[in-house]
């Protein structure tokens, strides 16, 4: 949904209602591995800075919620899941300063984990649509997004000191959100910076009413420590933690306020609390000269922690949760122009290590710890990649990018509960994968600013942990499934993007093939009033979409705005019990959706308002998974809606900025597909940008 923008008066660019328009000019890293003009990339990029973050939407995954080929899907209101191009979870990449946050513990479909990213913290997100496993490895499917956090700006010749405060208030939750930053350098030596933010987010107010049990709290600190030596050599010193607290998963219990026919959970309580802490490390250099003209290798250590408390009838209690360490060590080079090209070449090494538990309560009583938790206990998770990929000029009008990723995988788990009824109580279980992963894509130059791209990437992805071993109750019960393989993509995109006067454009086209993914099929059987599920590698199929984005500059501070996509998508899954397999939906298809607007900006820059409109169509293509669950999806299909709105922002001094957003004008009630909350109603929104 649209949130409070921010005035660009500063950079003399029109406040964020849209991604910027597509320019030449505009550096991407994330598409190749080192900063290269996005217009050279055969991609669909969209780029979101700083402004746009601060004040978009009141999460990270929420930033992407209006970008072409992207539903945000809400499983609470805590717990945001961006699907790119159909996937979502660990069929997406999420990164940090390159460094991924998906882990092996990371769990099927709609998960929480890109909430736990500070979207404050971030200078720019780079998303780049579509299979990178080329650079990025397993799990890079629908697209990989890029976090580049914030560093302190140096200058001068001698110590600076300077601070900030950053203040969000939303009525539809009654939230506050407080961010308190400290920054400081000694000429170009050397820059620091620091800062806390602070959440707390009430109940929902919907367009039906207030949603019971949805508030939480969440906050993290941060810092970064760049210090710059001669010859084009830095070295960065990071670390973040976040922390959510008690998150409501409110579509599973009884405080569920149904929408269009959903049903109403039995649990009296679920909760989950949240941590990440992320340290790393790195050198990075360029202009060097050679293979290793520019480079960077990175260790880099980090944290995943989850608690869930459960409460259900009869006084039954269940606490279970998991942690996971996961070590890493990324080397990446980028040769000088040869004849041969640009060399882009490295390998990834991480290692990660995961302990489980579950303790169960009647009465409050302790009854017994259960064998694992969510996922196996005393679990291990190794993967060794390398890849190489080359940019080649074939003329002064075409070049092509080929590239080729290695990759070796191996998984063990000393304490796994045995699904059959016959046999040990206790598995232990072990498995290897190894995979080769290709990629072709070429551009064609029409002119200096209009570009035409092609290409076709494989993707794929690697059992992890919670494949292969998790034994759960979310929307469905889970239970561990040894030997499965990993899953293949194949996709296939044309595009073209560029400038031409006041119009910026890009466009696309993709069509995806789908072989060997693992789909969960309902068995028909209820266990505890949740349906079991049944996991395989029985997933052939495809999905294929069109995304279109463009800015069209008017007169006199005029400009107006559009960006739409369509997507279908079939893949094979299993009726149960009788084993038949038919071709069905994707599971959470994302419906036809479109953004338009209308904005103005003053000649001096320093206010502007903008009326903008935001449309989902309703979707009744559901999945075998998605009819099955009814406490998410209305029997049928999810409504589709628009929603309208007003924003503006002004530059009341030097150092200070004011923003004013008011939502869903008309307080609809609505709900994105596939979630378990709807969106806020009637909103006004506020922030205060301060520096000092």
């Amino acid at each position: 949904m649209f949130f409070t923008l921010l005035l660009l008066a500063q950079q003399g660019a029109p406040p964020p209602c849209v991604p910027e328009p597509l320019q030449a000019e505009e550096i991407v890293v994330t598409a190749t591995g080192f900063p290269e003009s996005e217009l050279d990339l055969p991609y669909s990029i969209d780029i979101l800075n700083q402004q746009w973050l601060r004040t978009r939407a009141r999460t990270l995954p929420e930033s992407l919620q209006t970008l072409p080929g992207i539903m945000v899907q809400k499983t609470a209101y805590g717990q945001s899941s961006p699907f790119l191009r159909g996937f979502t979870g660990f069929r997406t990449r999420m990164l940090i300063d390159g460094i991924p946050l998906n882990h092996a513990a990371m769990r099927e479909g709609p998960n929480q984990y890109w909430s736990t990213i500070d979207s404050l913290t971030v200078e720019r997100l780079e998303i780049v649509r579509g299979p990178s496993s080329v650079l990025y490895g397993s799990d890079a499917i629908g697209g990989t997004v890029n976090a580049i956090t914030r560093r302190a700006k140096v200058g001068g010749h001698g110590f600076e000191m300077s601070g900030s405060n950053f203040t969000r208030f939303s009525s539809a939750e009654s939230s506050w959100t407080e961010r308190l930053e400290t920054s400081m350098h000694q000429g170009e030596q050397w820059g620091f910076l620091a800062g806390a933010t602070m959440s707390r987010f009430g109940d929902l107010r919907a367009g039906s009413g207030t949603l019971p049990e949805t508030g939480y709290e969440e906050g993290g600190g941060d810092f970064r420590f760049d210090r710059y030596f001669a010859n084009s050599v830095e070295w960065t010193f990071a670390g973040q933690t976040f922390r959510q607290a008690n998150v409501p998963r409110t579509h599973k219990t009884i405080f569920a306020v149904p929408y269009a026919g959903t049903s109403v959970g039995s649990e009296l309580q679920r909760d989950q609390d949240q941590i990440r802490d992320l340290l790393y490390s790195r050198v990075r250099w360029d202009s060097q000269g050679g293979w290793m003209n520019d480079g960077e290798i990175t260790l880099s250590f980090q944290r995943h922690a989850e608690d869930r408390d459960r409460l259900r009838s009869g006084g039954r209690r269940d606490l279970q949760g998991f942690e996971l360490f996961d070590w890493g060590l990324t080397a990446r080079f980028q040769s000088e122009q040869k004849k041969s090209g640009i060399w882009s070449w490295g390998a990834e090494l991480h290692q990660q290590n995961a302990d489980s538990f579950r303790n169960n309560f009647t009465n409050g009583v302790f009854t017994g710890s259960a064998i694992q938790g969510a996922i196996g206990d005393n679990a291990s998770y190794r993967s060794v990649e390398a890849y190489a990929q080359d940019e080649l000029f074939v003329t002064d009008h075409f070049s092509v990018i080929p590239g080729l990723r290695f990759s070796s995988f191996s998984f063990s788990a000393d304490r796994v509960d045995n699904p059959e009824p016959t046999g040990p109580a206790v598995l232990s279980l072990s498995d290897n994968w190894t995979n080769l992963a290709a990629s072709l894509r070429s551009v064609v130059y029409l002119s200096e600013q209009t570009t035409v791209y092609c290409g076709l990437s494989q993707g794929f992805r690697a059992p992890n942990i919670s494949d292969l071993t998790a034994l759960d109750a979310t929307s469905a019960v889970e239970t561990p499934t040894p030997g499965l393989d990993p899953e293949h993509f194949l996709q296939a995109e044309v595009g073209s993007k560029g400038t031409n006067g006041a119009l910026h454009w890009q466009v696309s086209a993709y069509h995806t093939v789908i072989r060997n993914m693992i789909v969960q099929s309902p068995t028909g059987a209820l266990i505890g009033g949740t349906p079991e599920v049944q996991k395989s590698n029985v997933g052939d199929g495809w999905v294929r979409g069109l995304e279109l984005s463009g800015d069209y500059s008017l007169d006199q501070g005029w400009s107006v705005f559009l960006s739409a996509s369509w997507m279908d998508g079939k893949v094979d899954q299993v009726t149960l019990p009788s084993g038949t397999i038919t071709r069905e939906p994707l599971t959470r298809l994302m419906p036809l959706q479109a953004t338009s607007g209308l904005r103005w900006q003053s000649s001096n820059q320093k206010t502007w308002v903008e009326g903008w409109a935001w449309a989902m169509d309703n979707q009744d293509k559901l999945a075998l998974r998605d009819i099955t669950d009814t406490s998410r999806i209305p029997g049928g299909g999810t409504p589709g809606f628009t929603i309208l709105g007003i924003s503006g922002g002004v530059q009341l001094t030097d150092n200070m900025v004011w923003t004013l957003s008011l939502e869903n004008l008309t307080d609809r009630d609505y709900r994105v597909h596939g979630s378990g909350v709807n969106g806020p109603g009637f909103n006004a929104v506020t922030t205060l940008d301060l520096s000092f």
